[in-house]
């Protein structure tokens, strides 16, 4: 039996990353929770991995999506050494180690999602690189060539889910819209079609796709969300349609943007924009506003207002019309402008950006709605205006009703911490006994 070396990368990565060993451990684990997987590494885990041990492939990939959002540069999984080396042609048939996972069997990997994407986020993928390939190419079931009229069934369910998602939040419509895809727009995908037939079903697919990578997105499924981005990206370059696949790379520019990846976030924001002349005015708005964001994340200044003042005199030109994704308002456009602000330190003017997209905000736009007021509670907390930000709260949970979001989920979770360090204060424990079923 060959001599196990000790994990020296491991190690230094763990030193330039001020963790200990649990630290390391509970960071893989949620990480992977994100991905719907449970694990439950701890430091004697991590201790078999620096003496040598390495994970199955799926973890090693976990593992250095942690190590990147912690250190903020990009992390391949070779870097970290638990990466398996095995000669061409021979199988690995280890089984992957898990050097402490609950009763010493490894985790089962994560499922394939229905594009043939294995649902575990990573930065390491670039907005100008090809999308990994789909799964081989199967015949279709008997039963004749596609027509417009199956993809006009298609068409007609994107509006359905999408409106649903707005009122309901993700919960409740994820489930249906990834079964469809499975079930019915996959096959669809491998069918014998005309080519106009074809190029109509590709764009579907993708703005079907989209809206599947925003619910998991919502959902907290950061892995799945980028496998149906990815998705949605490959389909709408497969349609040769901009409108599809510049919408696919902002959304993956937010999803960067948010798990910290500022870098990452600009490259993807600026992957879409190049897009935005061959885009309709309002789509335009919607990857150039997203670009002003990413700017500001990235410390750019002059950059940031440059690009969202370009959004606002696009949005202005924009007509009234909704199209099938990337839809812009002026409620979407104040959204930006004050992640904008706070980014760049003007939390004042980024609380009155704020209030002023939900005066322009929908009625019907409940789960925007709540994730707007949940961000301006955080920002009037920021500023020290504890009773503003409860009042925000109050309202919320007095007009939006019930949601099943993610991210409103955690909101109310990161607002119960702050509210507890505010002691005695009336307003706090009056929020936080109103929250305390949540």
């Amino acid at each position: 039996m060959a001599k196990r070396e000790p994990n020296g990368r491991l190690r230094t990565l763990l030193t330039d990353a001020r963790w200990s060993g649990q630290d390391f451990a509970r960071a893989v684990n949620g990480v992977a929770a994100e991905h719907g997987l449970t694990l439950r590494y701890d430091r004697t885990s991590v201790s078999h991995w620096l003496s040598g041990t390495r994970p199955s492939a799926h973890v090693v990939a976990l593992a250095a999506e942690a190590l990147s959002r912690r250190t903020g540069r990009r992390i391949s999984p070779a870097d970290t050494g638990l990466a398996r080396t095995v000669p061409s042609g021979i199988p690995d048939t280890t089984g992957g180690a898990t050097g402490g996972a609950t009763g010493g069997d490894a985790p089962a990997a994560p499922a394939e999602g229905p594009f043939g994407e294995v649902p575990v986020y990573s930065r390491d993928w670039r907005p100008d690189g090809e999308p990994p390939a789909g799964p081989p190419v199967r015949r279709a079931a008997p039963g004749g060539r596609l027509g417009h009229h199956h993809v006009a069934a298609a068409e007609a369910l994107l509006p359905v889910f999408r409106d649903a998602d707005m009122t309901y939040g993700s919960g409740r419509i994820r489930p249906a819209l990834t079964a469809y895809l499975t079930t019915t727009v996959v096959p669809w995908l491998s069918a014998d079609a005309p080519p106009a037939v074809r190029h109509r079903l590709l764009a579907a697919a993708a703005r079907l796709a989209y809206t599947a990578g925003f619910l998991c997105f919502d959902g907290n499924e950061q892995g799945l969300a980028q496998a149906y981005y990815r998705a949605a990206l490959r389909l709408g370059r497969e349609a040769g349609d901009p409108r599809c696949h510049a919408p696919a790379l902002r959304a993956m520019s937010v999803q960067a943007h948010h798990l910290g990846h500022r870098k990452q976030a600009w490259e993807l924001a600026e992957a879409a924009a190049r897009h935005a002349p061959r885009l309709p005015p309002v789509q335009a708005a919607f990857v150039t506003g997203q670009l002003a964001v990413a700017e500001a994340a990235c410390g750019d200044r002059r950059a940031a207002l440059t690009q969202l003042g370009r959004a606002e005199r696009l949005l202005e030109r924009a007509t009234g019309r909704c199209v099938p994704i990337g839809d812009y308002h002026r409620a979407a456009y104040h959204h930006q402008q004050s992640e904008v602000l706070a980014a760049l330190g003007d939390t004042a003017g980024a609380v009155a950006a704020l209030s002023a997209s939900l005066r322009h905000r929908p009625p019907a736009e409940r789960r925007a709605r709540a994730v707007t007021s949940a961000r301006l509670a955080e920002l009037q907390l920021d500023r020290g205006h504890l009773e503003r930000a409860c009042a925000t709260w109050h309202e919320l949970l007095d007009t939006v009703g019930p949601l099943e979001s993610a991210r409103v989920t955690d909101a109310a979770r990161r607002l119960r911490v702050r509210l507890r360090a505010a002691g005695g204060n009336h307003a706090a424990r009056a929020l936080l006994t109103r929250l305390a079923p949540a």
